[in-house]
This record gives structure tokens, C-alpha cells and sequence, in this order.
């Protein structure tokens, strides 16, 4: 069924706008992030400073943590052991559960919404965005990125969790 929904999306939507778009996505996902970050970092420099720094622990946690999944679970991408397979980036070397993209798209957002509430929409859907796009450049099957979003929000919910014990202990907060 994963192999299914894997082709629907790689060549049952392929057309030529998304062929184009698709991979700047997948390469450049943190061009999607600086869309609304940026914005809100001129508006609100001092909290922006901080959140991003926070999105960078909640980035490295996920990543490493994403790497350490990938050698647990060892399943293989599609663009490694599927025929007809569309493409549209580098295969890479590494595993496929979960989506390393995912994890850190969604660890990365969900972290930065906690303190901007008004940024989670669009943010969210270009983490979403993001996640489709290692589908449609045919390098992760949909469970791999479904897998990360998940674990990416789990990522975010314990750097989340410790920063409120420590701004608790200190006794400040930036909400």
C-alpha cells in the first residue's frame, strides 16, 4: 500500500510546474521557513533571536536523532529498490524511515508556532510541503515522511518541555 501511494504521488502527479518546484523545495526547505520567519524576526527581534536558537536545538536533536532511527529501522528508499521510480534529486546513500527532511521541517516549525502562534499555519503547510516534496522527487515513501512529521513533533515537544522546566526554574519565560 506504501509502494502504492509512493507511485500515486511520484508519477501519478507528476506534471511539469511541480517538476520544477518540487525539487527546489526538497533541496532548499529552509527558503520556505525564512518566508515567515523573517517577518516576524523584524518585528520582534530579541524573542526571534531566541526561538531560532531553540529551533536550532529542536533542528540538531531531530536530525541526530532521525540518523540514529534510520540505522534502527534500515528500510531502503524507494529510488534503491523500486523500478519506475521518477527522480527528480539525488537517491542519497543513507535510509529511508523516517524522512530526516520531516523530522527537522516539522521539529523546526512546530517549535517556532509554540512562541508565534499566528505563524503555525503557513509554516506547518510548508513543512507539509516539504515532506511531499521527498515523495514526489521519489526518495521517501509516504509512511517515511508521515513517520517524520510525527516524530519531529515529538522532537519539538521535549525541547519544548525543557525549555519550560528550565524557564521555570530561572523563573523567566518568553511567552
Amino acid at each position: 500500500m506504501d509502494a502504492d501511494l509512493f507511485f500515486f504521488i511520484n508519477r501519478g502527479m507528476q506534471n511539469s510546474l511541480l517538476d520544477v518546484i518540487m525539487p527546489f523545495i526538497t533541496t532548499l526547505p529552509f527558503v520556505l521557513f525564512a518566508v515567515v520567519a523573517v517577518p516576524v524576526f523584524f518585528r520582534y527581534p530579541k524573542k526571534s533571536l531566541f526561538v531560532v536558537g531553540l529551533c536550532l536545538v529542536a533542528l540538531a536533536a531531530g536530525d541526530a536523532s532521525s540518523n540514529a532511527l534510520k540505522h534502527f529501522f534500515q528500510r531502503p528508499r524507494p529510488c534503491q529498490e523500486l523500478e519506475g521510480v521518477r527522480l527528480l534529486v539525488g537517491c542519497g546513500k543513507s535510509f529511508s524511515l523516517p524522512s530526516s527532511h520531516a523530522v527537522n521541517a516539522f521539529a523546526t516549525v512546530a517549535t517556532y508556532a509554540h512562541f508565534f502562534r499566528k505563524t503555525a499555519l503557513p509554516l506547518f503547510f510548508f513543512a507539509a510541503l516539504v515532506a511531499f516534496s521527498r515523495v514526489y522527487a521519489g526518495v521517501h515513501y509516504p509512511a517515511d515522511v508521515l513517520a517524520g512529521a510525527l516524530w519531529g513533533g515529538v522532537v519539538a515537544g521535549i525541547v519544548l518541555a525543557v525549555y519550560e522546566l528550565v524557564s521555570r526554574k530561572l523563573g523567566k519565560s518568553l511567552k
